[in-house]
């Protein structure tokens, strides 16, 4: 038998809770700054290679050049342009992306003192989760709490979880909201 002893002070685990989250926060930022600067400077970039070869077309036009240069250019011209629709399909790929981390911050949130997961599954926007609570009153908190937040709907917490009074197994089936997925 193991007997695991938790000596932290409830508001200090709020403290390191907080400072976690912020440390993501930030680390998360900081990769989108990263993403845009990186983004933005390729644009830079190839705007001036565009406005490079347009001066050079035009100096080669000027000084009557051969055409085959200008087809050249006129094709790398085209390469930009295909680079730059992948591009913006990338970034419409970005904004289609499910973040199911969301699922476990609110979760993590949501879960009552006297209440353990554990087990998770899901299939399209449909969650299952096994756990055990210490006592009923626990787990019946813990599915208000389910039902006041409105990224989850069709809570189903079946009678038999409810039959014992202290250490309570159980399975909650419900669904999540997709718009509670996307965002970030």
């Amino acid at each position: 038998m193991e007997i695991k002893l938790n000596l932290i002070p409830p508001y200090r685990k709020e403290e390191i809770d907080q400072s976690k989250r912020l440390g993501l926060v930030i680390r998360i930022g900081l990769a989108i700054f990263s993403i845009f600067v990186l983004f933005f400077s390729f644009l830079f970039g190839l705007y001036k290679v565009q406005e490079i070869t347009l001066s050079s077309i035009v100096d080669s036009q000027e000084s009557g050049a051969d055409t085959e240069k200008y087809q050249k250019l006129s094709s790398f011209d085209q390469e930009f342009g295909k680079i730059n629709s992948q591009m913006s399909q990338v970034m419409l790929l970005k904004n289609d992306q499910l973040y199911w981390s969301n699922l476990f911050y609110r979760l993590s949130d949501l879960t009552t003192e006297g209440v353990e997961i554990t087990e998770l599954a899901t299939k399209n926007y449909s969650i299952s989760l096994v756990g055990k609570a210490t006592n009923r009153e626990s787990l019946l908190s813990f599915k208000g709490k389910l039902e006041g937040d409105g990224c989850f709907s069709s809570i189903n917490l079946p009678l038999s979880s409810l039959v014992s009074k202290d250490n309570v197994d159980f399975q909650m089936d419900f669904n999540i909201q997709e718009e509670c997925l996307r965002k970030k």
